[in-house]
């Protein structure tokens, strides 16, 4: 089975689910020193193992909330039942998440024995700055920037992770899984994608795209100060679509979207550019899908319109398509651009990779150590109340 936890991209994605699942508490276990998995010389400590589990724990428990229709925070059933995660494996709960950090472990020792393999090693200067944003994230938590201090550590050192564990699973894996894909298929690298072939991935995968929106509503307040928004009526309704209509043909004609946009602003009134613009990947694409939808049927340095909503939610979209090779220089030239979509093609490839690696990796595994942490030590009961119980608990 393959890792379902893309565990090398998406660091702070990981800290937050750890929030999430941390937050509710459980009965804490022993900080400890036993290892969990070895080959050669590398020795895996028991903490990355805890903290693979939990990942695996907030992953399992977000499919099952979503499937199961008795599912509640108030009993940990739902470990007993079947789930079926994004691959379409279907096996119970507590025996998928287990599976999961055993894959997640599997796969920090491969990134490492791989790298050690092409004689790779991280810089100084990454190692620091890897080791200094877990720090950060254990010693104020990811928040502090926003004004909200909390300290990983209060949640994850009573459970047996230290911060060697979680700088090594988290920021300083991040480091090393970046540098052996770089390695792998970067300039020089054991499988280079050529500029061409990543440019014809670019073309093909990226849409560059404008779009600003009017609203067939308006929103008034009463009398108590209370917000509330009104359909327009039918008649100031088309005279908006008439316009933005109208605005859709000229670029369609030969006006230039930026051109039609400040006709539009002048016409209105409007001070401050209402557009939206951006270049990104369509299958991760931000937009909602009957936009999406619409800008995949529009050919390029074209325009159409596009009601969404209705009645007081109603939004009318002008939409513009760019053409995407005028984005080619700035993406598969650009040092800051070209890493990413280098990812968005290869990362899936990558990650099977490995997998595969892991699944044949030859190790000692600390059996007797790993049963004695199971998928419930994450569990707390949450006492879930209706409305109505709660209105019946004031009376």
């Amino acid at each position: 089975m393959k890792s379902n936890l893309k565990i090398g991209s998406f660091v702070l994605a990981v800290l937050m689910c750890l929030t999430a699942v941390f937050a509710v508490g459980c009965t804490p276990t022993s900080l400890n020193k036993e290892w969990a998995y070895k080959t050669g010389d590398n020795e895996l400590a028991i903490g990355v193992y805890i903290y693979s589990l939990n990942l695996a724990y907030s992953q399992a428990q977000s499919f099952a909330s979503e499937q199961l229709d008795d599912y509640s925070k108030a009993n940990s059933d739902w470990l007993d039942k079947e789930i079926e995660d994004d691959d379409g494996n279907k096996q119970v709960a507590k025996d998928w998440i287990k599976e999961q950090a055993d894959i997640m472990c599997k796969n920090y020792m491969v990134v490492d024995e791989q790298l050690a393999k092409a004689g790779i090693e991280l810089s100084t200067e990454d190692t620091a700055a890897a080791e200094e944003q877990a720090e950060t994230y254990w010693n104020v938590g990811q928040y502090a920037s926003y004004g909200y201090v909390m300290p990983m550590k209060d949640d994850l050192e009573p459970y047996g992770i230290s911060l060697e564990s979680f700088t090594y699973a988290t920021t300083l894996y991040s480091a090393k899984y970046s540098k052996l894909f770089e390695a792998t298929y970067g300039k020089g690298g054991t499988e280079e994608v050529s500029d061409s072939e990543l440019t014809d991935f670019f073309t093909e995968n990226y849409v560059d795209y404008s779009y600003f929106t009017v609203n067939l509503y308006e929103s008034t307040t009463d009398e108590s100060g209370t917000a509330k928004d009104a359909a327009l009526s039918e008649d100031d309704a088309k005279k908006l679509t008439d316009e933005i209509d109208g605005y859709a043909e000229e670029i369609n004609k030969g006006s230039s979207y930026s051109d039609v946009v400040a006709k539009y602003m002048e016409n209105n009134n409007i001070e401050a550019d209402p557009s939206t613009s951006n270049v990104e990947n369509i299958s991760t694409s931000s937009l909602g899908e009957e936009v999406l939808n619409a800008l995949k049927e529009l050919d390029s340095n074209k325009a159409s319109t596009l009601k969404v909503g209705s009645g007081d939610s109603a939004v009318y979209y002008l939409i513009y398509k760019n053409d995407i090779k005028n984005d080619v220089d700035d993406y598969i030239k650009s040092d800051t651009n070209r890493p990413n979509v280098l990812s968005n093609m290869k990362n899936d490839d990558f990650k099977d990779y490995l997998d595969g690696l892991a699944e044949n990796l030859e190790c000692e595994v600390n059996t007797s150590v790993l049963d004695k942490y199971q998928a419930d030590l994450f569990f707390k009961a949450v006492i879930e109340t209706t409305q109505a119980a709660t209105e019946g608990s004031d009376e």
